[in-house]
């Protein structure tokens, strides 16, 4: 193999490694999002409970409906977070297997001057 061909290898790799963390970034940011509005329905859900004043929501049974669909969204909500999960560790897996070969090409072309 000429040296020119390793250092385009070892190049080529080190954008495919930068491309994967790139993607890796991008689920967590998602996910750390998408945990940010789990706990703020959540907070929401505690500041409802700590409060005993009788609103119009109250009387009128619409805090049930309230609860019932925040509920149902956080659910929601979790279920996009383990899928989330899934793939992040599918991209974990990637960006390991990128890492490995752009150091393993960086160390060969570095033997090779």
């Amino acid at each position: 193999m000429k040296r020119n061909d390793l250092a385009r290898l070892a190049e080529i790799a080190g954008m495919k490694r930068d491309l994967d963390m790139r993607d890796l970034s991008r689920i967590s940011a998602q996910m750390n999002a998408l945990q940010g509005e789990i706990d703020s329905l959540r907070q929401k859900i505690r500041d409802r409970d700590e409060t005993v004043n009788l609103d119009t929501a109250r009387l009128n049974g619409v805090d049930i409906t309230w609860r019932r669909w925040t509920d149902a969204t956080i659910a929601r909500m979790q279920l996009k977070m383990a899928e989330l999960a899934l793939a992040r560790e599918l991209f974990v897996a990637r960006t390991r297997t990128s890492f490995g070969r752009a150091a393993a090409l960086d160390s060969l072309k570095s033997r090779k001057k």
